[in-house]
């Protein structure tokens, strides 16, 4: 999507044209009628954001340098620890576990710190440490390749669909964005092009929602936004990515970039680090503190 698509922009990507064509999804789809449990992603991303303490005892073998380092590793194991504990507990639909492995990696390497803060030396016995983490994991089915039905299910971790009538289209013709999520869920949308170009579609200075609810397909563009998303040159492909979590995504400042939409002017990679800037707060009704984060792609083509 470009510049030149009315109010928006649509150029050329970098992913290529998918394997996603031959899955599931015919070449033209019934837009708004389409169920999301149909829809495979073209990229997806399952994590935890998990706060944590670490702790190392002071030793006469160590130096400080490796004691806190002993610290900072102590509290990625706990937030791997934690991290598949939380998950599993909402993790409840019938069968679910007959049907999908959660995959985990025991590396400290799949632990990524978002925040931390270094205490110190506490009580002249330990090094202290808090983390903001994110672990990563995923779903694999059990029966066969693209099963998508049982993730949709209200208790399955999760899950946020994107995904437009069609995954390619021509000059002049509109495009429909749709999301549905199995659950609850606060969400930013974005659309990034293949220069690198971030614009941020929802929430947008005329409809500012954030929050969405289970199971209710949204559109965009839609009743209070200002802008279509009409095809005109230069073509190519574009990637629509939603950042979704239980609890609200991390603000982001962005500056206007016409019709009530917003630019980021970073990269990909910082907008996804920041997004993840969430409040973790400890739940009433469980003992254990976390919060899920889900982020999806989908990739389209437009030419002549």
């Amino acid at each position: 999507m470009t510049d030149k698509l009315s109010a928006f922009q649509i150029p050329r990507s970098l992913i290529g044209s998918l394997i996603f064509f031959v899955l599931i999804l015919p070449q033209e789809i019934c837009g708004e009628n389409l169920r999301a449990i149909d829809v495979v992603p073209d990229q997806e991303k399952r994590s935890c954001i998990q706060p944590v303490d670490g702790y190392a005892h002071l030793s006469e073998n160590m130096t400080l340098a490796q004691t806190r380092a002993a610290a900072f590793a102590n509290a990625k194991r706990q937030a791997l620890e934690a991290g598949r504990t939380y998950i599993q507990s909402k993790t409840k639909v019938k069968d679910f576990q007959v049907e999908y492995d959660l995959i985990w990696s025991d590396a400290e390497g799949a632990v990524s710190i978002l925040e931390q803060k270094d205490h110190g030396v506490e009580d002249n016995t330990r090094y202290h440490v808090w983390i903001k983490a994110e672990v990563e994991y995923e779903l694999k089915s059990k029966r066969h390749q693209g099963a998508q039905e049982d993730v949709m299910e209200t208790d399955a971790p999760l899950t946020v669909k994107v995904w437009t009538s069609k995954k390619q289209y021509r000059d002049g013709e509109n495009i429909d964005i749709y999301i549905q999520g199995n659950r609850d869920f606060y969400a930013r949308i974005v659309d990034i092009t293949s220069s690198g170009e971030i614009t941020q579609l929802l929430p947008n200075d005329y409809r500012r929602i954030n929050f969405f609810e289970a199971a209710k397909v949204y559109k965009i563009p839609d009743q209070g936004d200002h802008f279509d998303l009409k095809v005109t040159p230069p073509y190519g492909e574009d990637e629509i990515v939603v950042y979704a979590s239980e609890v609200p995504v991390g603000q982001v400042d962005m500056e206007p970039a016409g019709q009530g939409r917003r630019r980021y002017k970073g990269n990909r990679e910082s907008l996804g680090a920041i997004s993840r800037g969430i409040q973790v707060i400890p739940s009433l009704s469980s003992s254990h503190s976390g919060a899920e984060f889900y982020e999806a792609t989908w990739t389209l083509t437009t030419r002549r």
